[in-house]
Formats: C-alpha cells, sequence, structure tokens
C-alpha cells in the first residue's frame, strides 16, 4: 500500500538520510574551530565574522565564527529524532488509553475538561513546567546534565499531548463501533475485544498514520514556540553578551533548529543569512511532512472510496 505513495516512501527515504547523515558527519569530522579573523597578506585586509557563504564555510558562519554549515547537520538528528520520538510516544500511549478508557471520554465532566486544554496553549503548559527545571543565574551552572535535560524535556513534552490525542482516538474509535455491521456483531454476541480486533482496528490503523503525521508537525511547532522563549531541547547556555551583565545571550547545547533560530533572530536586521539558513531548514522539514501526511490521507481517502 504506501509503495503506491510516492510522496510518503520519498520524505521517509529523506527523513532516514537526514538523521544519517546527521549522525555520521559529526563522528568523522570534527567541528570547524571558530575564527574570530581573517587576514589576508595580498590585499592586507582584516575581516571579522560573520563570514558570508563561500568554499571554506559552505552557509557561511555566525558572528562568533562557529560554522553555520556544520552547526545544521550536527543539530539536524537532535531535531528530527526529538520530535519523532515524541511523537511515536503520544500515539503509543494514546492509543492505549483511548481504546481502554473509552467510556471514560465519553463522560461529560471527563470530555469538558479536555475540550478546556484546546483553548490552552501546549506550549504555555510546558513553559510554566520546565522553565523553573532548565533556567539558571548567570554566574552559576545547570544543575541537569544534557541527557537529564533531554528525558526531562521528553516527558513532559509526551505527557502534555496525551490526554487530548487519546480523547480524539477514542471518539473516532466510537464512532466506528456506531456502524450496522458492528451492531450485528454485537447482536450476534461478539465481545467488545472481538469487535475491537475485527472491526475497529482494520478501519482505525489509516487515521492513526494520520494522526501521527499532524502530531510530527504538531511537536516541531511546538518546539519554535519553545525556542521563542529560551527553552532549547538539549538545553541552555547562558552566557553574558556584555560587560557588567546587561543583558544575557542564550545558546543551544544541541545546535537543533528551533535552538538556532532563536539564537539567531536579531540577525535579521543585520546579517539575515545567518538566521534563514535554520528557517529554510525547519520549513523544509515542515513541508515535508505535511506533504506525506496529505498523501496518506488522500491514500485512505481512496481506499475508503473505493
Amino acid at each position: 500500500m504506501l509503495r503506491k505513495i510516492n510522496a510518503f516512501s520519498l520524505g521517509t527515504v529523506l527523513l532516514i538520510t537526514i538523521i544519517i547523515i546527521s549522525i555520521v558527519v559529526p563522528t568523522i569530522m570534527p567541528e570547524p574551530s571558530a575564527e574570530k579573523f581573517r587576514y589576508n597578506f595580498n590585499q592586507r585586509s582584516l575581516d571579522i565574522p560573520p563570514f558570508s557563504p563561500s568554499a571554506d564555510n559552505w552557509f557561511g558562519t555566525d558572528r562568533n565564527g562557529k560554522d553555520l554549515f556544520y552547526a545544521i547537520v550536527d543539530g539536524a538528528k537532535y531535531t528530527v529524532f526529538f520530535a519523532l520520538v515524541i511523537t511515536l510516544a503520544r500515539m503509543l500511549l494514546s492509543f492505549i488509553g483511548g481504546l481502554v478508557f473509552k467510556r471514560l471520554f465519553k463522560n461529560n465532566w471527563v470530555s469538558g475538561l479536555l475540550q478546556g486544554f484546546h483553548y490552552v496553549p501546549q506550549s504555555l503548559i510546558v513553559l510554566l513546567v520546565l522553565s523553573p527545571l532548565l533556567f539558571y543565574e548567570l554566574r552559576t551552572q545547570s544543575v541537569l546534565n544534557f541527557t537529564e535535560t533531554l528525558v526531562i524535556q521528553l516527558v513532559v513534552l509526551v505527557a502534555v499531548g496525551i490526554f487530548p490525542l487519546a480523547k480524539i482516538i477514542a471518539e473516532i474509535a466510537d464512532s466506528l463501533t456506531q456502524n450496522d455491521y458492528v451492531t450485528c456483531a454485537k447482536h450476534m454476541g461478539s465481545s467488545s475485544l472481538q469487535i475491537t480486533k475485527r472491526h475497529v482496528l482494520p478501519h482505525l490503523w489509516p487515521r492513526l498514520f494520520v494522526l501521527a503525521g499532524r502530531q510530527f508537525s504538531q511537536v516541531l511547532t511546538l518546539m519554535l514556540h519553545l525556542a521563542i522563549y529560551h527553552l532549547f531541547i538539549g538545553g541552555v547556555k547562558i552566557t553574558s553578551g556584555q560587560e557588567h551583565d546587561q543583558f544575557n545571550n542564550y545558546s543551544t547545547v544541541s545546535n537543533e533548529w528551533t535552538g538556532l533560530i532563536s539564537m539567531y533572530h536579531r540577525e535579521l536586521m543585520l546579517d539575515p543569512f545567518i538566521v534563514m539558513i535554520p528557517v529554510v531548514a525547519y520549513t523544509l522539514l515542515i513541508l515535508c511532512v505535511n506533504i506525506m501526511t496529505k498523501s496518506l490521507e488522500k491514500s485512505f481517502d481512496k481506499q475508503t472510496i473505493y
């Protein structure tokens, strides 16, 4: 079935290729050292960063001389893999919860409470939970290491999306049980487990794939919202941007793309290419996921019709 979906297959291969390149390249190639200046002896000129894209730096460098190509490649695996893990965890837990506690989600109190969460941004909830754990004073260091930060962020971002998604899955499963053939199966003595296995799951699987694609895009968007408030995946490094600590610089530890966008947003009016490179990478990733999801949706709609 999926072999006929060219856009989905192409997108899957592209995402796998990005992850492999992001893992292999930083392993075999060390990060280029930051260049503070370049002196041309022939022309007797002195250049300071940021350096424009060239043969030495394909995507150029930032204001500190950091190579942007290496940062994009290194951060790709954290961006894609982290969003993918959150999506799969949400889908698995919501799938189990939506089917097991299907009757609970039909309760008016529970349904009304979960309906209220649709009007509360998930980014706000995550921000309130993670800010006390991840932010620290400029003169101190974070009490959490990289792995601990990733685990905590993973747990919170998964938890914040489970109940609304489980409610959606429960509603879809409940609508499938209203079909005439399911009613006939009930009258013939089929148990709830048999009905779920033979009549609900075959029609639910296609919808779950589409929901997973939408969740992937939603998680990527949520990561960008959090990055605006300097909550970067993998942690944040806070440094002084000026003497006497008049303002702080917030840097991403993992080079994930939403963190790079937040870091370099001030460069939009100075050297736009610095911020536009991670913006283009992030936009293409969202576009790829949306095309894959739309392709799946069209394919399953055709199967339902015919």
